[in-house]
């Protein structure tokens, strides 16, 4: 099978997952009790039923199950997630507008905690000092939950030393105050994802460089920097990559309750307001975003086997 073989599949089964993901969350919201007009509706004084009916049409709740299911999935390859209750919008609109700050505070913590475990990981196999860093480190970061982590430095590197701002966002046209409002959101979700990510690329490099290739590459005179990069990182990298993936969709996750933490406009954040009030658009366009954006992030790395390990690309 092909490069462009294997993807088109993979796209395909990619594909399927998010459909079958949609119908659960779909289905998953029916069956929790309530109606979510009458919930909106319930703290506005004099309103009747027949407006409330008003909305359900308007809304195309009073429509069966089946058929808004359908409209639903059919909506989905429109790009048209249905129209807000909260905000009476376009929920596509509402999920773009928000989208923006969530990407940002996750491609910046997975390059920082991905680049710095494998740093980190590799420095502890060279130095004594990075491996008792790892040793005593890792565990604590790994055991600490990421709202309480994001908690303690605002008290100590904001309230208490007046380094960095606590929260909020700040908008694109000031460069620098954007960045500083970033950085403890970032640091919050990076330290995880490195630590792990030290931890197997520390592993992997004590089981690698005791393969034969390496022993051969080391006979042959090669310098060891050669040898290290090129015959014992770089296979100690594809399952450092599995891990990856499983991390950076981990991090979609975690960031619901970080950009809680710091006040950020963020798609979490909006996630979690659409829960409160039974807002279906919001919540399944969320979900939406969410699972294709982890989806293609392990299609990704599987097609990055094939560069890592010849072998793969081989099968």
């Amino acid at each position: 099978m092909g490069l462009a073989a294997y993807c088109a599949k993979r796209l395909l089964v990619g594909l399927a997952m998010v459909v079958c993901v949609q119908v659960i969350i779909f289905l998953a919201i029916q069956v929790v009790p309530g109606d979510p007009v009458e919930a909106m509706m319930s703290e506005t004084a004099g309103v009747g039923p027949e407006v409330i009916e008003a909305l359900r049409q308007q809304f195309g709740l009073d429509k069966p199950i089946p058929v808004r299911l359908l409209d639903h999935i059919v909506g989905l390859f429109r790009l048209d997630l249905g129209t807000s209750l909260q905000y009476n919008q376009s929920a596509f609109a509402i999920i773009t507008s928000r989208l923006a700050v969530s990407i940002e505070l996750v491609v910046l913590a997975a390059f920082f905690g991905i680049v710095g475990g494998i740093f980190f990981g590799s420095l502890s196999v060279r130095t004594r000092w990075g491996d008792r860093l790892i040793s005593v480190c890792g565990p604590f970061i790994l055991s600490v939950p990421g709202y309480v982590l994001g908690s303690v430095l605002i008290l100590a590197l904001s309230l208490t030393l007046g380094w960095l701002p606590a929260g909020g966002m700040a908008p694109f046209s000031d460069p620098l105050a954007h960045m500083q409002r970033l950085v403890l959101p970032v640091i919050t979700l990076a330290l995880p994802i490195a630590a792990t990510i030290a931890k197997v690329t520390r592993f992997e490099i004590l089981e690698v460089r005791t393969q034969d290739w390496v022993r051969t590459s080391r006979a042959y005179g090669f310098p060891t920097k050669v040898t290290f990069r090129r015959d014992i990182l770089r296979n100690a990298l594809t399952p450092v990559l599995t891990i990856s993936a499983l991390e950076l969709g981990g991090l979609i996750g975690a960031t619901v309750l970080v950009e809680k933490v710091f006040n950020l406009p963020g798609l979490g954040s909006l996630l979690v307001s659409a829960v409160g009030i039974r807002d279906y658009a919001l919540i399944q366009g969320a979900v939406f975003v969410i699972s294709t954006f982890y989806i293609i992030i392990n299609i990704a790395a599987d097609i990055m086997y094939g560069f890592l390990d010849p072998r793969v690309s081989k099968r």
